[in-house]
């Protein structure tokens, strides 16, 4: 049984997912895939020169790419 990878951008996406009843919460591969993504788009603003938060707001962006605050 695959399993949620504990990262900061998985656990916010699942909590997201669970407090709108969304149908993906239990989709591991999805919410790892986008976490994995977030990660990625992170670390490739940190490497453009980004300021944390910058990057941190571009990883956001991936993570809930498609969803409405």
């Amino acid at each position: 049984m695959a399993r949620i990878e504990f990262s900061a951008f998985a656990m916010e996406l699942k909590k997201f997912l669970v407090d709108n009843n969304d149908e993906r919460q239990h989709d591991v591969e999805f919410i790892n895939g986008r976490s994995d993504a977030a990660s990625a788009a992170f670390e490739d603003a940190r490497h453009q020169g980004h300021t944390v938060d910058q990057a941190m707001e571009i990883a956001h962006s991936v993570l809930m790419e498609g969803f409405t605050e």
